[in-house]
């Protein structure tokens, strides 16, 4: 009989269980068997189960998670048994056009964990095991310190996305405005405040999350209590923000985006699109001179800063955590997260 392990399994739109299924071994010499530990819901975890992206029945969901390493492939060279390692939740081939030009995210071949056949066809990390591909490029070990499991876990994700979308985009000293304080948009704040903006802003309209956005220091403003942009003029001198990062992906949030950003400023983009098109005020982006930043993130390309910062205790992501739950319970934790009655959501796959 074959070793089985639990794991969440997408049934169907809003119809996640957890059941029993074979436990992976490893397939390509490149491979390492992780023991997962930690795992977390994503937003991108809401497009497959609310039935936004299309996908096969059954797929194992999740694409943050960090864990001991078991097995090794025997062309690993950076990770052995007994590591503890955080991965990345795209894997890229490193070696395309692409990822020699430092976009892994762009990469032909890459692969989401957790997301079926159209993405890359991995099973997902909400499990008590999960094989990690290319590991020398994909996964991390974790850095000895004083940092919680919590903060590294998400380096693999939402504190890097959130990091990316504000390092390519700021200089010290400017004004970074973050529209959605969700997870992205709270690690992209606290990415600001380690990057050294002058002030952080961060916009949304559930008080809960405007509440933690002041907690890690940022400015908070109500967008069902008035007009952010006036919010924002008159934090800047009526210039508008250097920087906004529209960390939502909806079409109302890019609007209110464009209207908070300075002529000559910038907007970052990490809030994920799936729309084939939007309608903005392209005129004001035009004759602003808005520079564009876009698209999937790069995690490879910026887990190594994060996790310096996080070991360092200047990114704190961990503070987010709003539940902590056993795999076991993973149905009624997506219904709490697709509700927005948590923030963050962490479970332990042995419970």
């Amino acid at each position: 009989m074959p070793e089985t392990m639990r794991a969440a399994v997408l049934r169907a739109p809003h119809r996640v269980e957890v059941v029993e299924v074979p436990k992976p071994v490893i397939a390509n010499p490149t491979d390492i068997l992780v023991r997962v530990e930690l795992t977390a819901i994503c937003g991108t975890d809401l497009h497959p189960y609310e039935g936004r992206l299309d996908v096969e029945p059954d797929i194992i969901m999740g694409h943050e998670f960090l864990g001991t390493v078991e097995a090794v492939g025997n062309a690993v060279t950076q990770m052995n048994i007994g590591d503890r390692v955080v991965s990345s939740c795209v894997v890229s081939c490193g070696t395309c056009y692409q990822c020699r030009r430092h976009q892994p995210g762009n990469c032909a071949g890459a692969r989401i964990f957790g997301l079926g056949l159209a993405l890359g066809d991995l099973d997902g990390g909400q499990a008590q095991y999960v094989v990690i591909p290319n590991a020398d490029l994909t996964a991390r070990l974790i850095p000895d310190s004083t940092a919680s499991d919590d903060d590294i876990l998400f380096a693999g994700d939402i504190m890097t996305t959130g990091y990316e979308a504000v390092a390519r985009a700021m200089r010290p000293g400017d004004t970074v405005a973050v529209v959605g304080a969700g997870p992205v948009g709270l690690c992209a704040a606290m990415a600001a405040t380690a990057l050294g903006a002058a002030q952080v802003i961060v916009i949304d309209k559930v008080d809960t999350r405007l509440k933690e956005a002041e907690s890690i220091g940022a400015v908070a403003l109500n967008a069902s209590e008035g007009d952010p942009a006036d919010g924002v003029l008159d934090l800047t001198n009526w210039r508008g923000a250097d920087v906004v990062v529209d960390a939502v992906g909806h079409e109302s949030a890019l609007v209110s985006a464009i209207s908070l950003v300075r002529a000559g400023g910038t907007l970052s983009i990490p809030g994920v699109y799936t729309e084939e098109s939007v309608s903005i005020p392209f005129g004001e982006l035009y004759l602003k001179g808005v520079t564009l930043h876009m698209g999937v993130a790069h995690i490879t390309e910026y887990m190594d800063e994060v996790l310096a910062l996080s070991a360092a205790g200047k990114l704190n992501p961990g503070k987010i955590v709003s539940h902590r739950m056993g795999l076991s319970a993973a149905a009624d934790a997506y219904r709490l997260f697709e509700d927005r009655a948590a923030t963050k959501i962490v479970l332990d796959p042995w419970n």
